[in-house]
């Protein structure tokens, strides 16, 4: 796995409109982390909108020079959404952007709201629609924490680069999806290490019966173990017992 770099910058911009009776505007801070995979970055522009419980605000095009690997925060004053829901990212450009993870957190006079986790799983966004989606819409899952520990096995081959996986919880409350299993600055999924991967704003799925590795690149990876929590619960360890190797064309799920 390629190894990223971390940058961050900061926007002050008056943006945002809710319809109606004015409204004093409140900051919004957004915390922006692109793709490590080849061409990911871009250099904008990007249009953001939000949407809580009482309306929704477009800030228009608030962020750019969104390199590589990179996490940039930008803060933004808008107009009251109530708590965040989702996110609408816009291209304004026929530039590629592979966006990975975006966090939101706003405030307003009684104080700063929790932080809403949104994640995007390997989806290429652009102007250009033979390179991506122009829009995406990315809503919330949840306000649950999991994190997951997984252990590449050290056999011939084991190991895997550019393959960009997630994991599809399922459990008796239904199933949640984590974003993509990748660590900033760190080569992940190598033979014999094991890898911690935390993942906030997903849904509670009760008591957790089954994963799914969901692939998305060319290659294949084999773990010995994958250990998932919901915090402050106890670990679901699942076995990779017949030594399968997860692929973009494979079934990929263990259960219990």
């Amino acid at each position: 796995a390629e190894v990223s770099t971390q940058s961050t910058g900061v926007i002050m911009i008056f943006g945002g409109c809710l319809c109606g009776k004015p409204t004093k505007p409140q900051p919004y801070y957004f915390e922006v982390h692109t793709s490590h995979e080849k061409n990911a970055g871009t250099t904008g522009p990007i249009n953001v909108a939000v949407e809580g419980a009482i309306g929704k605000t477009d800030f228009g095009p608030i962020w750019s020079d969104l390199g590589k690997g990179s996490v940039k925060n930008f803060t933004a004053l808008g107009s009251p959404t109530g708590l965040i829901s989702c996110i609408e990212l816009t291209m304004l450009t026929p530039d590629n952007w592979m966006p990975n993870k975006v966090v939101v957190q706003s405030e307003d006079n009684k104080g700063i709201h929790t932080k809403r986790y949104f994640y995007s799983n390997y989806i290429w966004m652009s102007s250009d629609p033979s390179k991506g989606v122009l829009t995406q819409e990315i809503c919330k899952q949840g306000d649950t924490v999991y994190a997951i520990a997984v252990t590449t096995s050290t056999m011939k081959g084991a190991d895997a680069d550019h393959i960009w996986p997630s994991v599809i919880i399922k459990g008796t409350k239904g199933e949640t999806e984590t974003g993509i299993l990748v660590n900033q600055n760190h080569d992940d999924y190598e033979k014999g290490v094991t890898d911690i991967y935390t993942f906030p704003g997903m849904k509670d799925v009760g008591q957790i019966s089954c994963i799914q590795v969901v692939v998305r690149g060319n290659g294949d990876w084999l773990f010995d173990t994958m250990v998932v929590q919901r915090e402050n619960q106890d670990p679901v360890t699942f076995n990779n017992a017949d030594e399968v190797f997860v692929s973009k064309t494979g079934e990929n799920t263990f259960c219990l």
